[in-house]
Formats: C-alpha cells, sequence, structure tokens
C-alpha cells in the first residue's frame, strides 16, 4: 500500500526518501506538538550473575534448547525516579528497574519438548540524563534481549542456569511544540485494500500464469 501524493507546484511529493536538492519550496510554516528528544544514551548489559532457577522437568535427561519470548519492561512503581543533580544544571540521576521474563525450551535426545513459561530476572540502571525540567519530562526506553548461553543441571534439584544479554536505550523527552516548513495537510489516502473473504475472491485477485512452455533460443555455436 503506498502513501498518496500531493501536487506542489509541478512537482508531486509524499512520504518516502528524497534525492538530494529534490524538495520544492515549502508552502506554509506549521506549529505542530511533538515529542522532542532532548538526551539518549545506550547501553549493553550481559546478565551473567542470573541465579540458578528450579525447574520441575516432565521429561527425562532434559538439555536446554533455546529462549523463547525475551521481553524487557520497566518494573512499575516506581518506574523512572529523577534526581535532579545540584552542581550540573539541567541533569538529572535517572534510576530505574527493569524485568526480563522469558520462556525457555528444553528437551532431550528423544526429541521431547517441555516448555518453561514466565521466567524472569531483574537488573538495575543508574544513569544521568540531560533532563531540563524534571517535573514535567518524559522518560522512554527502548530495549530488546536475548539468551546467549543456557544449561541444564540434572539433580536433587534440577536447575537451570541462563546468561541473558540485553540492549537498551533510555531517552528524556518532553512535549513541546515546533515550528515547521510544511505543504500543508496529506491528502485523501487511497482506498483500503480488502482482505479475500474467501479462497475465489483470492484466485481472481492473482496474476494469470505462463501456460505455454518458453521458446527454445536460437541456437549458436558462439
Amino acid at each position: 500500500m503506498a502513501f498518496a501524493k500531493k501536487l506542489i507546484g509541478e512537482q508531486e511529493v509524499g512520504p518516502g526518501p528524497v534525492e538530494p536538492g529534490q524538495l520544492p519550496e515549502p508552502t506554509e510554516i506549521t506549529c505542530i506538538e511533538v515529542t522532542k528528544i532532548y538526551d539518549s544514551c545506550s547501553q549493553r548489559l550481559c546478565l551473567d550473575s542470573i541465579p540458578p532457577a528450579i525447574i520441575v522437568p516432565t521429561i527425562t535427561n532434559p538439555t536446554f534448547g533455546r529462549c523463547e519470548n525475551v521481553t524487557v519492561t520497566l518494573v512499575s512503581p516506581p518506574g523512572f525516579t529523577l534526581t535532579p543533580i545540584p552542581e550540573r544544571p539541567g541533569f538529572v540521576r535517572v534510576q530505574a528497574t527493569f524485568q526480563v521474563t522469558y520462556d525457555v525450551v528444553i528437551t532431550n535426545t528423544s526429541g521431547d519438548i517441555q516448555t518453561l513459561t514466565g521466567l524472569t530476572t531483574t537488573f538495575t540502571k543508574d544513569i544521568v540524563l540531560y533532563v531540563p525540567e524534571p517535573t514535567t519530562a518524559i522518560i522512554k526506553y527502548e530495549a530488546v534481549a536475548e539468551c546467549l548461553f543456557g544449561r541444564v543441571n540434572v539433580g536433587t534439584p534440577t536447575t537451570l542456569e541462563v546468561i541473558i544479554g540485553v540492549w537498551i536505550i533510555i531517552k528524556s523527552a518532553m512535549d513541546v511544540q515546533l515550528l515547521i516548513p510544511s505543504y500543508g495537510f496529506c491528502p485523501v489516502p487511497p482506498e483500503c485494500e480488502e482482505f479475500p473473504a474467501n479462497v475465489c475472491d483470492e484466485f481472481m485477485q492473482r496474476p494469470f500464469p505462463p501456460i505455454f512452455p518458453p521458446q527454445k533460443a536460437p541456437y549458436s555455436p558462439y
């Protein structure tokens, strides 16, 4: 589905990549409300001190298979705690606790599978960000994680060890009004593509397949 384009002078414009110097002159200056990022930082963490989890396998001789559904969420409350730094105006200490939730699939040589769901661990962040107005600031984050290692220790009890890698970006932001050059409102978009209600509708939309075999190319010794 493509965005509709708008004619500005003799040039059509719309969302998407543009070549340098190919933008027409704006037609107006617009005031918009946006979430502006004032500061951000990124870190990667290797959570290699997660306490072994006691598990109750339902399969014999289990071994670690893989991790699934690994997510990182902010523990709230308390969420982000902001503490201004007196000797650094505009900067604050940002503290937070995050929880990593994951499932682990264990297996054995017979092909049996068991999924252990809802396993968790936590980690904390204690960083410094530029936050011009701590009382109204928005602290945002984006994070992804994956299992780097896993092992099942069969015994009494049987335990599971994992090492998890996390990539996280933490940002300070505020809702502000900005003046920007504009081309006016977006045009009315094209009509939505209807999802085929049955197999016949889908069949009728498919391109006609080649029926005849391809022509043999003329023979050439060169």
